[in-house]
């Protein structure tokens, strides 16, 4: 579902560049040939990592078959050359490959589409990290005033989706890197932002990595640890002599994996009660309402 609405908005944005419509490419009267060296690349391009080997083995495969798909580039308001809007590791593979002259449609589009264009071709091919593609869209809404829901209906995508990525730039960037370098999943990396001690967090982020707990364990580890419960203690801040309605006790444990937060149930005779949950911080906040599909 979503790759078929990112399919529809890179063709809207870019037509004739979608996937099997090479012929209409290369029809394109803003189809044509240009010198290796007026290309450069975008300052702004959402990814940042090229593995070697990869661009090494496509550039393998250019000399061998040549570049069926064209890159997209925009021409700089300084006359100096063009600049990359998709095909940056097109771009790169083809240095390698000792070509002088690359296949290019030329856009005539402002900042802002090129960066439109960017991001949705990278989403597409899935060649972003999620703090990449998370720190495009951080940068997309810095650049443009949108929320959230707006880039979601651009790129194709649940607007949950965009605003869980996001959150994950609030995470300290020791643990950033450990997203970024696939060590952590952001299933994983998520409930660490319950985690309002820094220390703390980076210990359980090792020891995430290091024993390979599911996001499910690391949700009821942050809960039990921001519940300030420890072995041998019964989670409700009270004294292991008090006694506890065992179902009451149950339920607040429930509430407390499912939210990862510290919760406190309180429970009368009468039948009358409540509940209590606590955050950290206000991103800790913004994560509870959200698990509680509260807008």
């Amino acid at each position: 579902m979503a790759k078929k609405a990112l399919g529809r908005g890179l063709s809207n944005l870019l037509p004739g560049a979608a996937s099997g419509d090479k012929t209409i490419v290369r029809d394109n009267p803003n189809y044509q040939e240009i010198t290796l060296n007026e290309i450069k690349p975008n300052p702004n391009q959402p990814r940042k990592q090229f593995d070697p080997q990869d661009l090494n083995e496509l550039a393998a495969t250019l000399h061998s078959v040549g570049l069926i798909e064209p890159v997209v580039v925009r021409r700089l308001t300084d006359g100096s050359g063009y600049q990359l809007i998709s095909g940056e590791r097109r771009w790169r593979a083809a240095r390698l490959a000792g070509f002088k002259k690359l296949p290019a449609v030329i856009k005539q589009v402002n900042d802002i589409q090129a960066l439109e264009m960017g991001i949705i071709e990278n989403i597409q091919r899935e060649e972003l990290s999620p703090i990449e593609e998370a720190r495009a869209y951080d940068y997309w809404m810095q650049q443009t005033g949108q929320k959230a829901s707006d880039i979601a209906n651009r790129v194709g995508k649940d607007r949950t989706t965009i605003t869980n990525l996001l959150r994950l730039l609030k995470l300290p960037d020791e643990a950033l890197e450990l997203v970024d370098k696939g060590m952590l999943t952001p299933g994983q990396a998520r409930p660490l932002l319950g985690v309002g001690d820094r220390k703390m967090l980076a210990r359980l982020s090792a020891r995430i990595v290091r024993e390979g707990w599911s996001a499910r364990r690391v949700e009821d580890e942050v809960a039990r640890l921001t519940s300030g419960t420890r072995s041998g203690s019964t989670g409700s801040g009270k004294t292991s002599g008090s006694r506890r309605d065992p179902n009451i006790a149950n339920l607040e444990k429930k509430i407390r994996t499912r939210l990862t937060a510290k919760v406190q149930v309180a429970h009368k005779k009468n039948g009358a009660g409540s509940i209590t949950i606590h955050y950290n911080n206000l991103d800790d906040l913004d994560r509870l309402l959200e698990a509680m599909k509260v807008k």
